[in-house]
């Protein structure tokens, strides 16, 4: 199988050739890339294991891989392995092995030619692939091209130093991702950017949430750095599976975090959505933050995504967290008694409210009102 060269306007693929050794070589000894790409600590890509690796990819009929290049200089690798005549399927990989160049969406047009040509020229009818369960980005990037999550094999990686998540996803013909998809987005205002969380807000929301009030009626509490990591990691975790998608609060004045809130509870097929997980330092309370941070997330749910309702709900015992979702024009719609177990053992009484699409023009005159719009 002879692997033609495919162009993009920014990124062009061509066929890898032993020639391309010392690019393996450099990309698999780059701390970040083995960190994202395999899920291994820093260390060197011994020449050896480069040279089986690209022997392994391009195996005549059974594997075939290319060098992703930019401006003409080599930046990384796609390829495609596992081919199955019968199932018209395969499995693929890529890497982007310069990371100054991340971000600069070079990875996504690069897969997109390779998906074309696997689709167009060799006729599969479904693509699969695996990423380590912490390379957030790249995971937003293949459902961006219509990847789906099908399922997550926990401690499916080993490594010397422990077990890692692997994430498997698949891009099969006439089976889309769900038109309600919320995906990653920056919201901006006039006194909050809302921006997607991650990994390195760890600090930034340790700082802003390391105080009694907030976490009153939400338990249980992070403890330290490492807590606020692990809170933050484990919304990225729902938002694998398409559960959830959390925000940082960025107060514009300063450029700070001040708090954080989410999108929880997607339901694609009936268009629905929370906004939950909410809570703000206190530098950041009983100020217009919380007011138009709701205002964004209502407008992109209604406005943007086409959401039929939108949720909030709140511990029945926290009545200034009532107030504030009342104050916004959302209607109580119940009680669920002892709804959920808390970490204490305690059973908790929540208090649900919505809006609904209907409602939506009323509420967001009543919030523009507030914000002086």
């Amino acid at each position: 199988m002879t692997l033609p060269t495919l162009r993009g306007p920014q990124a062009t693929l061509r066929p890898m050739t032993m020639a391309d050794l010392p690019h393996l070589v450099r990309w698999g000894s780059q701390p970040e890339f083995r960190w994202y790409q395999w899920g291994m600590q820093p260390g060197a890509f011994a020449e050896a294991d480069a040279r089986k690796w690209i022997e392994f990819m391009t195996r005549d009929g059974e594997s075939g891989s290319w060098v992703i290049e930019h401006e003409r200089s080599p930046i990384g690798f796609a390829n495609f392995r596992d081919v199955k005549p019968k199932g018209k399927s395969c499995e693929i990989g890529i890497g982007i092995g310069e990371p100054g160049l991340w971000g600069r969406h070079l990875g996504r047009e690069a897969l997109q030619l390779e998906i074309d040509h696997l689709q167009r020229a060799l006729g599969l009818h479904r693509i699969g692939l695996s990423v380590v369960g912490h390379n957030d980005r790249a995971i937003w990037m293949y459902k961006s091209l219509g990847f789906v999550v099908e399922g997550i094999e926990r401690d499916g990686i080993g490594r010397e130093d422990g077990f890692l998540d692997d994430v498997k996803m698949g891009l099969v013909q006439g089976k889309p991702r769900p038109s309600f998809d919320p995906r990653p987005v920056a919201l901006e205002g006039s006194h909050v950017r809302l921006e997607p969380l991650r990994m390195e807000h760890s600090p930034a929301l340790y700082a802003a949430g390391d105080e009694d009030d907030i976490w009153l009626h939400v338990i249980p509490r992070p403890l330290g750095l490492d807590g606020y990591a692990a809170y933050i990691r484990w919304a990225l975790d729902q938002t694998i599976l398409g559960q959830q998608l959390p925000f940082a609060v960025i107060r514009r004045t300063d450029g700070e975090l001040v708090g954080t809130t989410r999108y929880a509870h997607i339901d694609p097929p009936n268009r629905t959505l929370e906004i939950g997980y909410t809570w703000y330092g206190k530098g950041a309370r009983r100020t217009p933050v919380n007011t138009e941070s709701k205002y964004l997330l209502m407008t992109h749910a209604f406005e943007t995504l086409k959401a039929n309702r939108v949720w909030l709900q709140t511990d029945k015992r926290n009545e200034r967290s009532q107030s504030a979702i009342a104050r916004l024009g959302a209607v109580k719609e119940a009680e669920l008694r002892n709804e959920r177990v808390l970490a204490d053992g305690r059973l908790r009484t929540s208090v649900v409210f919505s809006v609904i699409v209907e409602e939506w023009p009323a509420t967001r005159r009543r919030l523009q009102g507030f914000l002086g719009r």
